[in-house]
C-alpha cells in the first residue's frame, strides 16, 4: 500500500513540476494550438448545403474571388471582396459589418483548387468571428452548374 502511495506522488509531483515548467517555457508545448482551433471552425460545405442556407435567408454569402470575376457572375445577393484586395487584408470596417451580424457566412470561390475561401474564412476568424465560417467545396462553378441563383453583369 505504501508502494502506491510512493507511485501516485511522485506522479503527481512529476506532473505538476512539468506544466509549470511548460507555463515559463516560451518554447513549451502547446496542448492546442490557435490555428487547430480555427481550422475546426472552417466548415466545408456542399452546393446543395448552401443552397439550403441561402433559401433560409440564414447566412451572408461572400464572393472572394476578384471584382471582374464577381462582375461577370456570382451568386445572387453575394457580397464581394477580393481576398487579395488591399481593404480587405487591412479591414475597413464597413467591409466587415456583417460578422456583427448573427448570421452565418458562407464563402467561395473558383472551387477546390481556390484558396481564396480558405485565407478569407482566416481572415473573419482572426478579425473575432466567433462562429462557423462555411466553405463551398466546389465553388461557384458547382453553384453554376446546379443552376441556383446567379446574378450576371451587363
Amino acid at each position: 500500500m505504501r508502494l502506491l502511495k510512493d507511485i501516485i506522488s511522485i506522479v503527481v509531483v512529476a506532473g505538476t513540476v512539468s506544466v509549470v515548467i511548460n507555463l515559463f517555457n516560451p518554447h513549451g508545448f502547446v496542448l492546442v494550438s490557435r490555428s487547430s482551433l480555427d481550422q475546426r471552425r472552417i466548415v466545408p460545405i456542399s452546393a446543395e448545403e448552401a443552397m439550403i442556407k441561402y433559401d433560409a435567408d440564414m447566412a451572408v454569402f461572400i464572393d472572394a474571388r476578384e471584382k471582374a470575376e464577381y462582375d461577370y457572375a456570382h451568386i445572387r445577393g453575394a457580397v464581394n471582396i477580393p481576398v487579395s484586395d488591399a481593404a480587405a487584408k487591412q479591414g475597413t470596417d464597413e467591409k466587415f459589418s456583417f460578422l456583427d451580424r448573427s448570421a452565418e457566412v458562407v464563402v467561395y470561390c473558383d472551387g477546390p483548387g481556390c484558396g481564396a475561401s480558405e485565407s478569407m474564412a482566416k481572415l473573419f476568424l482572426d478579425r473575432g468571428y466567433r462562429r462557423n465560417v462555411y466553405i463551398i467545396q466546389k465553388g461557384f462553378p458547382e453553384w453554376e452548374l446546379r443552376e441556383y441563383p446567379v446574378e450576371r453583369g451587363e
